[in-house]
């Protein structure tokens, strides 16, 4: 099972190519990812109303974390698969940061057991 590819370049720590196993084609295996597997089962932290920034998880983002890097964790968390899922109205929830810390570090320590 892959975890998390710490020789993957980036500047970003929750990029999501660490997190996945690509194959030389450019396709990805989500179901292949203990850390994509286990965002959604994260416990919810809280719930935000979609009042502005529609289509831009990015901004989303940064109005729940005050960071945009979270983007692409809370469509995964959400089970959006694309930016417009993110409409004015609709409830957006969301998992702690010190969960998804937690289960990078347990995802850091599982690929250096492996």
């Amino acid at each position: 099972m892959f975890y998390i590819d710490n020789e993957t370049v980036t500047n970003d720590k929750y990029d999501m190519a660490k997190f996945m196993d690509f194959s030389d084609e450019g396709v990805f295996d989500s179901l292949n990812s203990y850390m994509l597997y286990q965002i959604p089962r994260l416990p919810l932290a809280g719930q935000y109303t979609l009042k502005k920034h529609e289509n831009r998880p990015d901004l989303i983002s940064y109005d729940i974390y005050g960071d945009m890097q979270y983007w692409w964790i809370i469509m995964w968390y959400n089970h959006f698969v694309k930016p417009q899922d993110f409409k004015i109205g609709r409830v957006i929830k969301f998992p702690s940061i010190s969960a998804v810390e937690q289960l990078y570090l347990n995802a850091s320590l599982l690929k250096k057991v492996k």
